[in-house]
């Protein structure tokens, strides 16, 4: 048997047929989730209930967490015993025993562990690295990313991931400087805060010679230390930037550029479209896998997204939207149709029956479209809602179309966990932040930065009357805390109305806990809703937001909400 916690929660039998963990109640997979966090260590009862429960502890919660290990072994191990399963009740507690299960965070561990009887240098190293990376693909425990149990493991595996990918883009740098720079680029995705990963992506690129690739790489890097940390870059850092000026090439002119390269931009005035520059560089390099993922919340400018990359690739580019179809093919149909297919191609998509995979002959035809002699792009947004089919058809067609890049787009990670799609995996994972500062510069308003946050469906209405950007302020707010935790809502109205706060603030105004309240400071962080400030208070990233927010509340409340923050502090 077996038991899988790096990305989706998954177990096998002896035989690799899958058990039904996902039917288990979400409290039953926590208490699986909790034991393998910890493996090979006897956990009290109450210790694994307060991670499971906290402060909102069952009334009589040994009898439930009794109740949930017994579900867990009857229904993974339906014939097993006590001496075999692999949850042991010992001491009063309970225990995942890896001796009786497999488990891939324990197999990870270990690999971590005899790093550190090898020699430097050695292609043990290597060995280990790589299979370390085999393991690591994905984070732990992602139904449950910002559970404190979750954290430690989900910090090591990190910790483990990254290493690895450094010390394997080192190896890569002399006679593959581009596999090189894409474990670098993904070393950053991980981290972007280790200064390491920015300098094996820039000695790479350098290798590769993209001296103006190394220079943008340095350039993230001086912006992430510098607004997220408030640190310059290294000495070392400076040097590798000294060396790639020294070696910039020019730009070629834009009749030499290959065919199959990425269009200029024109510029921001013309084309509504600010920023994401980067991103869109990844979708047109090489090394970039042949399925993207591009990710944020409501509001962050997917749709803006891929329409640009149809603007920038005029007639490669294909977009379809999961979301809203009605008939299942209605995506692929509508790519099909901007990549100008035949009549026989689109009857073969319109004859397809429902909930059924098209067949080979069909997708053959198909994947025509795609064989050109140019890189070809496949755009789905919305993408979260496609059915098994639907995937299965995007897996034939990536593996059988080599000029064929799909990009997918959806809100997080985590929303696609328990679908269909979590089966198109992959490394290149593009996340669609707020835009910065220097981004919104183009626009001439300074205002602007302030009023937005940087979201980019509030940068477009960030000059309309006030009635409407209000209200989309409010719609944005709405959508990105709709997944949260109840005392967001609360979080993000009192920070409306009193301004900056601090966990401390929040406690006795929200009545939660520290816990609870801290989880949806993150939470709101996270979703670019509030953003931290130096002295530990939070605030809102939006003035629309906040000012959208704060309308709702009278001056009654407001008054009230004042008269609690002063009696509390």
């Amino acid at each position: 048997m077996r038991v899988t916690v790096l990305g989706s929660l998954m177990v096998t039998d002896d035989g690799g047929a899958a058990m039904p963990a996902g039917e288990l109640p979400r409290r039953a997979r926590q208490v699986l989730a909790v034991l393998a966090a910890r493996h090979d260590r006897i956990q009290s009862k109450d210790a694994l209930a307060d991670a499971v429960w906290g402060n909102e502890l069952p009334g009589n919660h040994v009898a439930t967490l009794e109740h949930y290990v017994s579900m867990i072994r009857r229904r993974l191990q339906p014939c097993g015993n006590a001496a075999t399963w692999f949850i042991v009740t010992r001491s009063g507690g309970y225990l995942f025993d890896t001796s009786r299960a497999g488990l891939d965070l324990a197999e990870l561990r270990e690999q971590t562990r005899s790093l550190d009887a090898l020699p430097p240098h050695g292609p043990e190293r290597l060995d280990v690295h790589s299979s370390i990376l085999a393991l690591a693909r994905q984070l732990p425990f992602q139904e449950d990313p910002y559970a404190e149990w979750a954290e430690p493991a989900r910090t090591e595996v990190q910790v483990a991931t990254v290493d690895a990918l450094l010390a394997l883009a080192c190896a890569a740098l002399p006679e593959d400087p581009a596999r090189s720079l894409r474990l670098a680029q993904e070393a950053i995705g991980l981290s972007p805060f280790l200064e390491s990963g920015y300098q094996a992506a820039m000695m790479a690129a350098v290798a590769m010679d993209r001296p103006d690739q190394a220079l943008r790489i340095f350039d993230r890097c001086r912006r992430v230390l510098d607004e997220e940390l408030g640190l310059p870059p290294s000495a070392d850092l400076v040097r590798l930037q000294s060396a790639a000026l020294a070696h910039r090439l020019p730009k070629p002119a834009a009749s030499a550029r290959p065919a199959a390269g990425p269009v200029t931009a024109a510029p921001a005035e013309a084309t509504g479209f600010l920023g994401r520059h980067h991103q869109m560089e990844a979708l047109f390099e090489p090394a970039t896998p042949s399925v993207v993922h591009v990710v944020g919340p409501v509001g962050a400018g997917k749709s803006a997204f891929v329409a640009e990359l149809a603007r920038r690739a005029p007639g490669r580019v294909g977009i379809g939207h999961a979301g809203s179809a009605v008939f299942r093919l209605a995506w692929l149909r509508a790519v099909l149709t901007d990549l100008g297919a035949g009549p026989e191609v689109l009857a073969a998509v319109d004859g397809a029956r429902p909930e059924q995979p098209l067949g080979p002959g069909e997708l053959e035809l198909i994947g025509t479209v795609f064989d050109g002699p140019e890189r070809v792009f496949l755009a789905v947004d919305d993408a979260a809602d496609l059915d098994g089919a639907s995937v299965a058809e995007l897996a034939w067609l990536g593996r059988r179309c080599p000029r064929l890049r799909i990009v997918l787009t959806y809100h997080y990670p985590s929303q696609v966990i328990d679908r269909p799609l979590a089966a198109l995996n992959t490394t290149a994972v593009l996340r669609l932040g707020p835009l910065s500062a220097d981004e919104l510069a183009a626009l001439g308003d300074d205002r602007t930065a302030e009023r937005s946050g940087g979201i980019p469906a509030l940068v477009a209405v960030a000059t309309r009357p006030p009635e409407i950007a209000c209200a989309v302020a409010m719609q944005i707010a709405r959508q990105r805390t709709r997944w949260m935790r109840e005392p967001a809502w609360d979080v993000l109205r009192l920070c409306a109305v009193l301004g900056p706060l601090s966990a401390a603030d929040l406690v006795p105004l929200t009545g939660r806990s520290v816990q609870q309240v801290l989880a949806s400071i993150d939470e709101l962080v996270h979703a670019h809703l509030l953003r931290d400030e130096p002295d530990g208070t939070v605030r809102h990233r939006s003035s629309l937001i906040r000012d959208a927010i704060r309308e709702q509340v009278s001056q009654a409340s407001t008054a009230h909400l004042r008269e609690q923050l002063t009696a509390a502090s």
